[in-house]
């Protein structure tokens, strides 16, 4: 991807980029700014993407208020007016007549005068709109349904999903969630578990997982010192509330990713395997391994055909799933995601359950989990393996509380 070093250039190319399938926004968003030296850039191009991505659904529907034909403006423009739109109303570094100037510059160069003149005539229109304010999203008396997924910037069709499955409460902390960037997690790195951290900016601890205050200062540094590892809380937090220090070892990571629960397991002084298909992904946690100094087998395998001479004790389904509690996280997730994403994921997890159960000796135990919001790839994912699995029986179930403000949710169960 070829990227122009202006910041907003840049988060134009990010965003547009992040939406097409296959494509993630922090894979994205690091390739780009391995081009940008400057710290200050980096951060206002993270902050655009993230911040835009988030509440894409919100200022959308302000910059069509003030089209008379919004069907027909390219993808790419409308990212351009959302993310100068979201410049407008939620940053106040720069002044409004810079930000509308440098969006004009960005129109002309990408499609020429007459589009610039368009994206002038609307931001100039922008900063006089509420954006906060319920009020500017119900002008037609939409239902409530598609009112929340203008005003809480989700698809229609995740709204209506929630819905159905949690109610109107659960549904409305869900969306008001989703817009919240999430709290700051962390791991410590092996050997670490007594580091001396400021107790005022600790909000909770559990082994060497740690929820902190938003700028804990000298974060940065520790994590050079690799004496800290940036890791999700809600995510490590699951995983302890599902007995991780009881589980039983060899513990087999069927679906490890990038490996980051699979380091938390080793931290803990779990014996872990670890495998996946990417190998891409694999290279990856292999070097973190040994940058932290962890011992793991780590190899390349499809979870529903494993390779496996020996039976672990343990197995790990960190399920591949719709994403849907992570939203804050992964903005640009709810953007391409569908119901027939939910429906095909669905399928897949229920064969890595199925072969989990067999590869599982007698007195082992399946752990199921996912990042979603979804009854389908949750409850009804584990009511339909009970059914077809009569030797097992649920042993604990954890779902991330929203009162707890984490950001992030995680539906999580033991199976024996």
């Amino acid at each position: 991807m070829s990227l122009n070093p202006e910041p907003r250039s840049t988060a134009l190319e990010v965003v547009s980029t992040s939406l097409k399938p296959g494509r993630d926004l922090q894979m994205v968003l690091d390739q780009a700014l391995d081009t940008v030296p400057d710290s200050r850039n980096r951060a206002l191009i993270t902050e655009l993407a993230y911040g835009y991505l988030r509440y894409k659904g919100r200022l959308d529907f302000v910059v069509d208020f003030f089209l008379s034909t919004p069907g027909r403006l390219p993808a790419k423009a409308r990212n351009l007016l959302g993310l100068a739109a979201y410049e407008l109303h939620f940053l106040d570094r720069v002044p409004d007549y810079a930000t509308v100037s440098r969006a004009v510059d960005l129109a002309r160069k990408n499609f020429g005068p007459g589009m610039s003149r368009l994206v002038n005539a609307v931001l100039r229109k922008v900063p006089g709109v509420d954006v906060d304010d319920p009020g500017f999203f119900q002008k037609d008396n939409p239902g409530r349904m598609l009112f929340w997924s203008r005003y809480y910037s989700c698809p229609h069709w995740l709204v209506k999903m929630w819905m159905q499955d949690f109610g109107q409460d659960l549904t409305h902390e869900y969306l008001r969630s989703s817009l919240q960037k999430p709290a700051t997690g962390i791991r410590l790195a092996p050997g670490m578990e007594d580091l001396e951290l400021d107790s005022t900016w600790v909000v909770q601890r559990m082994g060497p997982s740690v929820l902190l205050r938003d700028n804990y200062p000298g974060l940065d540094d520790l994590e050079k010192q690799k004496l800290v590892f940036r890791q999700s809380f809600a995510g490590q937090k699951a995983l302890w509330e599902l007995g991780l220090k009881q589980w039983t070892s060899p513990v087999w990571d069927m679906c490890a990713g990038r490996g980051g629960k699979s380091l938390l397991m080793s931290t803990a002084g779990l014996s872990v395997w670890a495998s996946d298909p990417d190998k891409g992904r694999l290279e990856g946690l292999a070097g973190l391994v040994r940058g932290q100094g962890q011992c793991m087998q780590v190899f390349a395998a499809l979870g529903q055909k494993p390779p496996l001479k020996k039976r672990p004790k343990t197995i790990l389904v960190d399920a591949p799933c719709s994403g849907l509690g992570v939203l804050g996280r992964r903005p640009d997730t709810k953007w391409k995601r569908t119901p027939g994403d939910v429906r095909y994921l669905s399928g897949v997890q229920k064969e890595l359950l199925a072969s989990a159960a067999r590869v599982l000796p007698p007195d082992g135990e399946i752990v199921y989990l996912t990042c979603t919001l979804s009854r389908a790839e949750n409850e009804r994912q584990v009511e339909e393996f009970l059914l077809s699995h009569r030797d097992f029986e649920q042993l604990h179930t954890y779902i991330t509380p929203v009162e707890e403000e984490l950001g992030e949710f995680f539906f999580g169960v033991r199976l024996g």
